[in-house]
């Protein structure tokens, strides 16, 4: 089988296909990752794993690169392609119909609302060569449905997973922050205007002064990074504020954060981040918007608060900075449901069997 996708940055959907890609070597499937326009930081770790990775180096989905990418998958022979995001789905699924591939799925990770119509007639005539449509949550199974116009028989929701933590401390992780006085609130992200940073930043404003003095960490890059530091920078009395750009270690520093907090606007598919804080028993805040209500148990593992509104933000973390308790008992729940829920061996088993289902089917009709 093949993933494929457009680059191999550093984000949630690289992650996803890692993971899966994984998993199936682990149950003894063949498994390769082509790279629509480039590879990118986490090709070479995928290819120490032993997974093959290859790269197009094409620019756009015309009918050249089109058929050079399918080109390439006849010299594969999957018995099924994979694709991931809208610019390898586009290319994926007609390279793959042009080579003859079996079965050809696509998975959604996003609800990408900056598609413009004649992008979601693609789409829709796209589902038309899917023989599945994979999505992260329920939130981007209605969007694909009622927005872009995808049939509801194509359609199936399988959550992201994680594997276990890793084995550090909050004293280890707290170490490789320099050991910042806590409280210590958190926000693992790309830094980009719908992600909601500046919102957190605002909410600084809010925070009792007669509490310690918090320190934010922002893990993660991106175009809004200049921005934001200028927005940190006349907060500089009311919050210790770290910018530690793009971070492999991501989920070794979460042990480190006393919240974490998804501050997003709108497109979060799923939140990848707070199943990853979840695991280390950290509870999370997140704005209530996409497919983070199916992910943060309001009041259990987190809490949810509107999109865009310092004052709630700041309200809800500071509820959770004022009660240790309580934040100790959302950390243990957290990650009783992660181990329970999101647990990527199970979930890649699960989209496995969704490719013999259509196998069968396909055989069958």
């Amino acid at each position: 089988m093949v993933h494929l996708v457009e680059a191999l940055g550093i984000g949630g959907l690289e992650r996803v296909v890692q993971s899966l890609a994984r998993h199936a070597r682990t149950r003894g499937l063949d498994v390769e990752i082509l790279c629509a326009v480039r590879g990118g930081p986490v090709a070479a770790e995928i290819e120490a794993s032993g997974t093959r990775v290859r790269v197009l180096g094409v620019m756009g989905y015309r009918p050249r690169d089109i058929l050079r990418a399918a080109r390439v998958l006849g010299e594969m022979k999957p018995d099924v392609v994979h694709s991931h995001g809208h610019f390898a789905g586009v290319l994926g699924r007609a390279a793959a119909w042009w080579s003859g591939v079996p079965i050809t799925v696509h998975h959604l990770h996003t609800m990408d609302t900056t598609l413009r119509e004649r992008h979601r007639r693609l789409e829709r005539f796209l589902a038309r060569l899917s023989h599945l449509i994979l999505c992260c949550s329920r939130a981007v199974a209605d969007h694909a449905r009622h927005v872009v116009g995808i049939p509801e028989r194509l359609l199936r929701v399988v959550p992201n997973g994680i594997d276990p933590p890793p084995a550090v401390d909050r004293g280890e992780a707290l170490e490789s922050l320099g050991r910042p006085a806590p409280p210590v609130i958190g926000c693992v992200a790309s830094l980009a205007p719908h992600k909601g940073q500046a919102v957190l930043l605002r909410a600084v404003d809010y925070l009792r002064p007669d509490r310690p003095l918090p320190t934010l960490v922002f893990v993660g890059d991106g175009p809004e990074r200049a921005a934001l530091e200028a927005l940190a920078a006349e907060r500089s009395r009311a919050a210790r504020i770290l910018f530690l750009g793009e971070r492999r270690d991501a989920r070794c520093l979460l042990p480190a954060f006393d919240v974490l907090v998804i501050p997003s606007l709108g497109r979060e598919g799923f939140g990848l981040a707070a199943i990853e804080a979840m695991d280390a028993a950290v509870p999370v805040v997140a704005s209530r918007v996409g497919g983070l209500p199916e992910v943060v148990d309001d009041g259990r593992t987190g809490l949810l608060v509107p999109p865009g509104e310092p004052a709630a933000l700041a309200a809800a973390v500071g509820s959770l900075l004022d009660r240790p308790e309580l934040r100790h008992a959302m950390g243990a729940e957290g990650r009783r449901q992660v181990a329970e829920r999101f647990r990527a061996a199970g979930l890649a088993e699960r989209i496995e069997n969704l490719y013999e289902e259509a196998i069968r089917a396909r055989r069958a009709a």
